[in-house]
């Protein structure tokens, strides 16, 4: 009998609303996966709020990630979980992102990790010490951004937000990658794109030649962590290349 191949449990808010989106959103995350490794998806309710520090709060403490991982255990035996949402894993500061694993895997049994967790995880990675970060959130969501990274050690050289109250996932590539050019600067030594509702994995090498540094997001760095927690970060494949091989930034 062969050996089963792995399997990727991805859960995600999902404010695309409309299936379309929705798909090209985890057709991204699936682009992450290397041979022989399948990614299944589950997406929470995000009501039709504006993207404050609030709602953020709400989706994380009520239940529903949690709720959607035990779905994605019973229909699709993950070998782990990966909660794909930056904003939800950072907003409640420090810790904030290790109750969401934590809480996954007792209700599941898996490995798990957060979006927040493998930004952290994925910069340690590469060396990174000064970031530069971009992002579609509105100002207090991005505040909340920079002091969760500030507080892990990094120094966030320079922040552009997008400021969009809705709407992430369906964020035009080009608007975040300018967002991204516009918030580089000489003395970073990498550039993060957050939020998960971004579709980058087709356009990451590009940018990272364009700007001469390491570029990760999240949807990047959130498989590649996943991958790693059950022992195939190694096989990584994907973009950002640095990810697998550890290589500091020049």
């Amino acid at each position: 009998m062969s050996e089963r191949a792995p399997v990727v449990g991805a859960v995600f808010p999902d404010d695309a609303w409309v299936q379309d989106d929705a798909a090209a959103l985890t057709a991204d995350f699936r682009t992450y996966m290397p041979p022989g490794v399948s990614l299944e998806a589950a997406a929470t309710p995000c009501p039709n709020r504006t993207n404050t520090v609030g709602l953020g709060v709400h989706l994380a403490e009520n239940g529903d990630i949690e709720e959607a991982a035990r779905r994605l255990l019973v229909r699709k035996s993950p070998d782990v979980i990966g909660y794909f949402c930056t904003t939800v894993s950072f907003v409640r500061g420090l810790g904030g992102d290790e109750d969401i694993s934590r809480r996954v895997t007792e209700k599941t049994g898996l490995p798990a990790t957060t979006t927040s967790t493998a930004m952290v995880a994925g910069l340690r990675q590469i060396g990174a010490r000064r970031v530069a970060v971009a992002s579609p959130y509105m100002p207090d969501v991005e505040q909340k951004l920079v002091e969760f990274l500030t507080a892990h050690g990094f120094e966030v050289v320079n922040s552009v937000a997008l400021n969009l109250p809705l709407d992430h996932s369906i964020v035009a590539q080009e608007d975040i990658l300018g967002a991204a050019r516009r918030a580089d600067r000489p003395e970073a030594d990498t550039v993060f794109i957050s939020c998960t509702g971004q579709r980058l994995a087709h356009h990451l090498d590009a940018i990272e030649a364009q700007l001469g540094k390491p570029v990760l997001a999240a949807n990047q760095v959130t498989a590649w962590h996943a991958l790693t927690l059950i022992g195939l970060g190694g096989h990584w494949s994907g973009p950002g290349a640095r990810l697998r091989t550890g290589a500091a930034p020049a």
